[in-house]
């Protein structure tokens, strides 16, 4: 169980490197609202990572965590952005982007970017 949850929280910081990377921006420290944020240009991104072998990936955020995001982002005058960062492989990757909401499908979203080796 232990070295499940060490995959899943180390599958998440290689996806946040991956959003990192490509939009710039400050991590932040662990349990804070946002992963990254970037506020000479004013966003602040939920970076959510994920395999692609799911059928239907889907994010949702809870009422608490979306309170925390939502006041957090008003305090600062920051806009929210929701990114997805899909991992099929070490050499496939793709990236959507998308307006924050509390639920919404991967599919849903704008693919920004996609590399495959």
């Amino acid at each position: 169980m232990a070295a499940q949850q060490a995959e899943r929280h180390e599958l998440g910081r290689n996806g946040e490197d991956v959003a990192k990377n490509m939009l710039g921006g400050r991590t932040t420290k662990h349990k804070a609202p946002f992963d990254l944020v970037d506020f000479s240009e004013g966003y602040a991104y939920e970076v959510k990572t994920m395999t692609g072998w799911g059928k239907d990936n889907k994010i949702h955020i809870t009422d608490a965590s979306m309170a925390r995001k939502l006041a957090w982002a008003k305090r600062y005058e920051l806009k929210m952005v929701l990114v997805a960062v899909v991992i099929y492989g070490p050499d496939h990757v793709e990236v959507y982007q998308s307006e924050l909401k509390q639920s919404m499908r991967v599919r849903q979203m704008a693919l920004v970017e996609r590399r495959e080796a």
